[in-house]
C-alpha cells in the first residue's frame, strides 16, 4: 500500500483488575476508531500489571487462549469500525506453553496467527525468562490498511529483527512495550527513554519504514513506566509523541515515503549479505530457546530460580545412615529413617543412596516388610560418607516457562574443613546428574544447602555466622557473596540473620533457626528462657525478621516456634530445633525429641500447613550427629 493510513497508539496505565483493564482498553480503542484511526495498537500485556518485575510469581491466572474472550471483544470492534487492532496478551497454548503474544485482527474481524515475542530479557525488574517461552520467528501481516509487522518490547533493541520484517515487506513496524526505570532512578548508563527512542528511530532510517512504539505509563511498585509513545516516519523523524501519562497518540502516515527514502538512500540494494554470515550463526544447544550454557551464564540470567520447599516435588533425595562415627545409636537413626520414608513416599518419590550392595538388600527388604510401595522408592548404590545431602547435594532450580530443571553444584569443604573424611561427599551432585542429565551451574564458592532458605518469590534467608565465616570463602566480601546468592538462586533480596544455635557444627545454618513457610511468612526458633545460652542469638534473629520485608516490600509475618529443652550428652549440647522440618507434597516431617515442647511445636506447624499432614518423628538419636530431617533431605522439584 502506498497511500495514507492513520494509526492510533493507546498509552495507558495498568491497574490490578484485568477485567477493568479490558473494559478500559475497549473504550479507548473505540474512541481512537471514532477519531479516525485505521490501525490501533495497545501496549504490551495491557490487561495486567507488569508481573515480571519479580521472580516466581504464579501468573497463570492472567493467561488466556487465542482465540479467547479478549480477541472476541476486539474482533467485534474491528468489524464494527472497520479498523485493524493489535492486541498484546499473555497467551497459554493448548500445549501448555506461555507466550508474550500480539494478535493482529484485521478490519473484517479476522485473527491472524499470533506473533510470539522472540527476544526475552532477564534483568532486575524485567525477569521475563521465567514467564515467557520465546517465539521462533517474525511475521508480516497483509492487512486492509497496509503490510505491518508487530514485535514486542525487548525485540526493539535488535536491528536484525527490524531488517528481517522490512525485507519481508513491512511498511510499518509496531512495538507494543512495557519499559520504565526499575527503582525509579535513572540508570547509571544513562536515560533509557532516550536510548529507547534512538534505537527505534534508527530502525526507521536503516529500513525506510515507519515505526510506532506504544508504552504503558504510571508507577507499578518500584518501576516508573515513562510512557513517551511515539510515531516516526521512514527517515526517523518523530511525527508525534505522548507525555508520561495516559494518552492516545494518533498520526496519519504517507506510506509512499518508504519507497522514496529507500530508493534515495539505497540501503537495501547496496547490502552485502554474503559478508553477514556471522549474524546468522546459531548458538550451540538443543534449540534457540535453550542454547548451551555459556561463560558468564548464571541461573538468574537464564531464567532459573530456586523454588520454595512447599512447591510441588517430583522426589526427595536421601542418603542412608551408616557412619558409626556420626551416630552413636545407629540402629535408632535407621528406625527414624524407615519411619521417614514410610511417611513421605506416598507424598513424592524417594531417591535413596545406600553405600553397599549388602545395605541395599537389607533396606529394600525391610521397606517391603513394612508395606512400603517399592515402585515409589529407588535405591542407588554409591560410596558416600554421611547422610547430610542437604549440604553436599545440589540445589535444584526451575524455569517454568521453558519447563526446565537445572542444578547448582556448590563447592563443599565439610563445613569449613571440620571433617576431612566427608569432603568426598561433594562429588554426589555429579553422581546424581549422571542419572538426571540436567544443566549444571558451578559458581565456584563454598555453600551448603542448609545455610539458605527461599520463599520462591525472590528472597533468601541466610546467616552471617555461616556464610561470612572465614572457613568458607575468605576471599569474598559480604557484597560479593550476596551477589552470588542472587545470581545462582535467582533471588532479588538477601535477609541476613546473625548467629545460629549452640551446638551447631555448621557455624549457624538457617534451617535450625528460621524457615519460610509462605511467601512472606517465616517461622522462627525462639528461646523463652532468657537464661538459656540460645536466648541472645534467637531473640536478635527474631527482631531482625520482625523488621524485615520481602522482595516487594511486604513486611514479614514472623511466627515464634519454641525450642526444645537442651539435648545434652554430658557437657555436649546438640543442635536440636523444630525448624529442621521437611516440607513434602502432602506431609511435613518434624523432628521431635521426647520433650514437653514437642506438642506445642507440632500444633504451631499444623496451623501453618493446614492442608498437609504434620508428622513428628523421634530425632533424639539423629541429632547426636548434629542434624535432623531437613539436613538429611534434598527435594527435587516437579514442573
Amino acid at each position: 500500500m502506498q497511500g495514507t493510513v492513520t494509526i492510533g497508539l493507546i498509552q495507558m496505565a495498568v491497574g490490578n483488575d484485568p477485567d477493568v483493564m479490558l473494559k478500559k482498553a475497549q473504550d479507548k480503542v473505540e474512541r481512537a476508531a471514532k477519531a479516525g484511526a485505521n490501525i490501533i495498537c495497545l501496549p504490551e500485556l495491557f490487561k495486567t500489571r507488569y508481573f515480571p518485575q519479580h521472580i516466581g510469581i504464579d501468573a497463570s491466572a492472567f493467561a488466556e487462549t487465542i482465540p479467547g474472550a479478549s480477541t472476541k471483544i476486539f474482533s467485534d470492534i474491528a468489524r464494527a469500525y472497520n479498523v485493524v487492532i493489535i492486541v498484546p496478551l499473555y497467551e497459554k497454548t493448548p500445549e501448555g506453553r506461555f507466550y508474550n503474544t500480539a494478535v493482529v485482527i484485521d478490519a473484517d474481524g479476522t485473527l491472524y496467527p499470533p506473533y510470539h515475542k522472540v527476544h526475552i530479557p532477564q534483568d532486575p525488574g524485567f525477569f521475563e525468562k521465567g514467564y515467557f517461552y520465546p517465539g521462533e520467528g517474525y511475521r508480516v501481516f497483509d492487512t486492509r490498511y497496509g503490510r505491518i509487522a508487530v514485535m514486542i518490547c525487548f525485540d526493539q533493541w535488535f536491528p536484525e529483527a527490524a531488517r528481517c520484517v522490512a525485507l519481508d515487506g513491512a511498511e510499518i513496524i509496531f512495538y507494543p512495550t512495557a519499559i520504565g526505570h526499575p527503582g525509579g532512578d535513572e540508570p547509571a548508563e544513562g536515560n533509557w527513554q532516550e536510548a529507547w527512542e534512538l534505537i527505534q528511530r534508527s530502525h526507521a532510517v536503516a529500513n525506510s519504514v515507519h515505526i510506532a512504539a506504544v508504552n504503558r505509563a504510571g508507577q507499578e511498585e518500584s518501576c516508573r513506566f515513562f510512557g513517551g509513545s511515539f510515531i516516526c516516519d521512514a527517515f526517523g523523524r518523530i511525527m508525534t509523541k505522548a507525555g508520561d501519562g495516559e494518552e492516545t497518540v494518533i498520526a496519519s502516515l504517507d506510506l509512499s515515503m518508504n519507497h522514496t527514502v529507500r530508493g534515495s538512500w539505497g540501503f537495501f540494494r547496496n547490502r552485502r549479505p554474503e559478508t553477514y554470515g556471522r549474524i546468522g550463526v546459531a548458538f550451540p544447544g538443543e534449540s534457540g530457546a535453550f542454547p548451551d550454557l555459556r561463560e558468564r551464564d548464571t541461573p538468574r540470567n537464564r531464567g532459573f530460580h530456586m523454588p520454595a520447599e512447599w512447591e510441588p516435588h517430583h522426589a526427595v533425595w536421601l542418603s542412608w545412615p551408616h557412619n558409626n562415627n556420626t551416630f552413636f545409636d545407629l540402629s535408632a537413626v535407621e528406625e527414624a529413617y524407615y519411619e521417614f520414608i514410610r511417611a513421605v513416599h506416598t507424598s513424592e518419590r524417594v531417591e535413596l543412596f545406600v553405600p553397599t550392595a549388602v545395605i541395599h538388600r537389607k533396606v529394600r527388604a525391610r521397606l517391603r516388610e513394612a508395606g512400603a510401595d517399592l515402585s515409589r522408592i529407588t535405591l542407588h548404590t554409591s560410596e558416600y560418607s554421611d547422610v547430610w545431602i542437604r549440604d553436599y547435594g545440589p540445589t535444584f532450580l526451575v524455569n517454568r516457562a521453558l519447563q526446565k530443571i537445572a542444578i547448582v553444584h556448590w563447592d563443599f569443604n565439610a563445613w569449613g574443613g571440620k571433617y576431612e573424611d566427608q569432603i568426598r561427599d561433594g562429588r554426589i551432585p555429579l553422581t546424581m546428574n549422571r542419572r538426571l542429565s540436567l544443566p549444571i551451574f558451578t559458581p565456584g564458592i563454598v555453600l551448603e544447602g542448609g545455610s539458605i532458605d527461599v520463599n520462591g518469590k525472590g528472597t533468601v534467608l541466610t546467616t552471617r555466622a555461616c556464610l561470612l565465616n572465614p572457613n568458607r570463602n575468605p576471599g569474598l566480601s559480604a557484597d560479593q557473596i550476596e551477589e552470588r546468592l542472587k545470581e545462582y538462586l535467582g533471588v532479588e533480596k538477601v535477609i541476613w540473620l546473625n548467629d545460629g544455635i549452640v551446638g551447631d557444627d555448621t557455624d549457624g545454618h538457617i534451617d535450625d533457626i528460621a524457615r519460610f513457610v509462605g511467601p512472606s511468612t517465616v517461622v522462627c526458633a525462639y528461646e523463652m528462657d532468657i537464661a538459656d545460652a540460645n536466648y541472645p542469638a534467637l531473640h536478635d534473629n527474631y527482631e531482625i525478621l520482625r523488621q524485615s520485608c520481602d522482595q516487594s516490600g511486604q513486611p514479614l509475618t514472623v511466627v515464634k516456634l519454641p525450642m526444645p529443652a537442651p539435648v545434652m550428652d554430658g557437657d555436649e549440647r546438640y543442635p536440636a530445633s523444630y525448624t529442621n522440618f521437611y516440607i513434602g507434597n502432602s506431609v511435613v516431617i518434624v523432628p521431635v525429641f521426647k520433650d514437653p515442647h514437642d506438642a506445642e511445636a507440632l500444633k504451631i506447624i499444623r496451623n501453618l500447613f493446614p492442608e498437609r499432614e504434620v508428622i513428628g518423628i523421634n530425632a533424639r538419636a539423629m541429632v547426636e550427629g548434629f542434624g535432623t530431617f531437613h539436613c538429611g533431605t534434598q527435594q527435587q522439584p516437579r514442573l
